[in-house]
């Protein structure tokens, strides 16, 4: 066996609970999507999303993504529009539409072998910063997490969370050009990205000392990269729309304005959201879940601080646009939320309730997909 070969077998080997349960997840969320296949079109999702297996993966956000795909941005005013989606993804689909892959199959493949990167680089990164029982135990919350579900839908999230957790480990190894890169692309991926900066500065104060003068360069390029990639995509939409804002104005039509009284409005909205559509009080309890898991990664673990007030500002952030609609798929990529999942001390037994209990919500919000969008 050469040593390539054996090094490969080594870390597969290390991340063998894991890969299980991202098999067992990844399962689980298909098997669901083709109950729904066979049950035959139900919901408000329409008879097109049941056209073969599998293609309800490309609906909701799945559309839209498509769409900036095939034809390229376009800002209506006043209507819901596609300047509101970052371009990577899209870039990506548009790549491998060229290779032949339909544009909805070719956003699931992407969705789902992210992913299943994701999930052991996510166990090595925790490796890097915690005890290894909570890295595990982290990385499997991630593999089976309630909303998961969206990573493997043709959204971009599988691929933000690929491309956070490599910045993090590249800037760990002092590969700062390598990290400035993914956390360029991460930025292009969702706005979340653009919040690696904190993390990654944070790293950079910790090694300055240990820095020479064109380390120190290449640190101050990994932090600023995710916030120039999304002033880069600004000065795009200036470019080829006119308007520089023309996420924001995209994102009104949606029920989304940003602004310093947003969490004020979310809140006094709750109650017509909820009865409007009750499924979405899902939202407001994971998005509560997650803050709680946050807190227990504050307390129970030797996390630095940039990476819980990162992660809390991917919790907050959304809110401040007026809604808490898709605050739960938004909150997944508070990373230090599943090692606070880690940290708990639960017995075997209650370990594994929680870990089946997770998997029937997985298939729970699969069969909700035709009802309510992610």
């Amino acid at each position: 066996m050469t040593v390539a070969a054996l090094r490969l077998s080594r870390l597969v080997w290390a991340d063998a609970a894991v890969l299980r349960w991202v098999a067992a997840s990844r399962l689980v969320v298909l098997g669901a999507f083709l109950v729904l296949f066979a049950a035959g079109p139900i919901g408000i999702v329409g008879p097109r999303f049941y056209e073969w297996p599998l293609q309800l993966l490309g609906a909701w956000d799945g559309v839209w993504y498509a769409r900036v795909a095939a034809h390229g941005y376009l800002l209506i005013p006043g209507r819901q529009s596609d300047p509101a989606f970052f371009p990577l993804y899209p870039i990506v689909l548009r790549a491998l539409h060229g290779a032949g892959l339909p544009l909805p199959v070719a956003g699931a493949l992407l969705a789902n072998a992210a992913f299943l990167v994701a999930v052991p680089a996510f166990h090595r990164l925790g490796r890097r910063l915690l005890p290894e029982p909570v890295a595990l135990r982290g990385a499997v919350f991630l593999a089976i997490a309630p909303m998961g579900y969206v990573f493997s839908m043709a959204y971009p999230e599988s691929l933000l969370l690929l491309l956070c957790i490599l910045a993090l480990l590249a800037a760990l190894d002092g590969r700062w050009l390598l990290a400035a890169l993914l956390a360029g692309l991460a930025a292009l991926t969702r706005p979340e990205g653009a919040l690696l900066a904190v993390v990654l500065g944070g790293i950079a104060w910790r090694t300055w000392g240990s820095l020479d003068s064109a380390g120190r360069g290449r640190a101050v390029a990994g932090v600023l990269a995710a916030p120039a990639a999304v002033l880069a995509f600004m000065g795009y939409l200036q470019w080829s729309l006119g308007d520089m804002h023309a996420w924001s104005e995209a994102e009104q039509p949606w029920g989304r304005s940003f602004g310093l009284d947003g969490p004020l409005r979310a809140v006094v909205h709750l109650p017509r959201l909820i009865s409007d559509h009750p499924p979405l009080a899902r939202d407001v309890v994971l998005l509560a879940l997650e803050a709680a898991m946050l807190v227990l990664a504050a307390r129970r673990t030797s996390l630095p601080r940039e990476w819980i007030a990162a992660a809390a500002l991917i919790l907050v952030l959304p809110v401040f646009s007026g809604t808490f609609e898709s605050a739960g798929r938004f909150s997944m990529m508070a990373l230090p939320c599943y090692w606070g999942a880690g940290a708990l001390e639960l017995s075997p037994r209650r370990e594994r309730a929680v870990r089946w209990l997770c998997l029937a919500a997985l298939a729970a919000g699969v069969i909700s997909v035709p009802f309510i969008w992610p």
